[in-house]
């Protein structure tokens, strides 16, 4: 009998923007392969396609207490718990707060430790201004986003989605990850810079029951190119 996975999506603007989408098909080379040694469920999460709008912005917590209940309606109790990016943070915190349903932890570039880059200082430094000058030139405000974080993506999504990605980023899971026992499984890439590889080195350093599996040609979601590559190492 096949164990049971559960499997977290990243944060992917494009299926909060348009939710006739399915996250599922950005991920469906990797759970194939998956399904060859597991029985994956593949949660879609709140705010992301054919799942509910959000009524209110969501906490990370809210996140977690969102995949317990849906697990528990489908009667779902001792699983291994896979996350990719903003996944593996929920993954994370889930697997600190209910160590009990969780075999194993699998942490697929996670986004776990939130440490502000010198982009996020340089915005919080100029968002008193920014404030009033977007007021005046929306304009502005598309220009300055595309220059400092390559994208306006942030600017299309909902308020509510972008008061809930704030809410995300603020939560860094450093303080934590000590507190984890459970079995980790760290799997990387290299090339990732979105969530960098020195964050994987310090997640293993904090989490002592885990291992770092580094993929040379990866980038952050490599899933795309090398998903065997994943499927392999989860049951070392």
């Amino acid at each position: 009998m096949k164990k049971k996975l559960v499997f977290l999506h990243g944060w992917i603007n494009k299926y909060i923007i348009n939710r006739e989408e399915n996250i599922f098909d950005f991920y469906k080379e990797l759970v194939n392969c998956l399904k060859e040694k597991f029985d994956v469920e593949f949660i879609i999460l709140p705010g992301f396609s054919s799942n509910k709008e959000l009524e209110r912005p969501f906490t990370l917590d809210d996140y977690v207490e969102y995949v317990k209940k849906y697990l528990e309606e489908k009667g779902i109790d001792k699983f291994y718990l896979m996350g990719h990016s903003f996944g593996g943070q929920i993954a994370c915190k889930f697997t600190y707060l209910y160590p009990e349903k969780v075999e194993k932890l699998i942490i697929y570039n996670g986004a776990c430790v939130r440490k502000k880059s010198l982009i996020q200082k340089i915005l919080s430094i100029f968002k008193p201004l920014g404030k009033t000058l977007f007021t005046l030139s929306p304009f502005c405000k598309k220009v300055f986003y595309k220059i400092f974080t390559g994208s306006t993506d942030y600017l299309k999504l909902p308020p509510i989605m972008q008061k809930t990605m704030q809410n995300v980023i603020s939560e860094d899971l450093t303080p934590i990850l000590p507190e984890i026992k459970t079995e980790t499984i760290l799997i990387w890439g290299k090339k990732d810079k979105i969530t960098p590889l020195k964050n994987a080195y310090i997640i293993n350093k904090l989490i002592k029951n885990s291992k770092l599996i580094i993929c040379p040609q990866g980038g952050h979601s490599f899933h795309k190119t090398y998903p065997q590559f994943i499927a392999d190492n989860i049951l070392i």
